[in-house]
């Protein structure tokens, strides 16, 4: 007899979603588990974690792959777009995939720290437009976006 699955329900708050594009539900939502204990001792995991957590119900994985399928995202051309993809290219300035098949390759302990490579030699290779690919597949990066890339607010904001 296979145990049960553990419940669990989606809740408003965001979880794992730091490096999300704008608008992306992981920022608003999230699921909680372990609902039997007080709410400060429950468990909490993105959309996408429950989506592949097998040990949850079928139920909870199911709504959590309808939230993020009917999320629809602002053009790429949006201003808010535009500064989240410097934030990305910021952050994973000089990081490059490192050795290993897909999608090993990408784990943060395998990627290449490379500061001085031109990004745009193989820009598949970039971390950063590895990530922005994932949501925007039509994506190319241009010289001008990695001269504005950034980490945190411009200017010391």
């Amino acid at each position: 007899m296979k145990p049960a699955k553990a419940s669990g329900r989606i809740v408003s708050g965001g979880m794992g979603a730091f490096l999300n594009p704008p608008t992306h539900p992981e920022h608003f939502r999230h699921v909680e588990t372990d609902l039997r204990r007080k709410p400060e001792n429950r468990g909490m995991m993105s959309l996408s974690a429950a989506v592949d957590a097998e040990w949850l119900s079928d139920a909870v994985r199911s709504a959590a792959r309808v939230e993020l399928r009917q999320w629809d995202p602002l053009p790429l051309s949006h201003p808010d777009v535009q500064e989240w993809i410097e934030q990305v290219l910021g952050y994973f300035k000089g990081c490059y995939r490192g050795p290993g098949d897909e999608p090993g390759g990408w784990h943060a302990g395998k990627l290449v720290i490379a500061p001085g490579r031109d990004p745009l030699a193989n820009p598949a290779d970039h971390a950063g437009v590895n990530l922005i690919r994932k949501y925007y597949p039509d994506y190319v990066p241009t010289r001008e976006d990695f001269a504005g890339a950034h980490w945190g607010s411009k200017g010391g904001k």
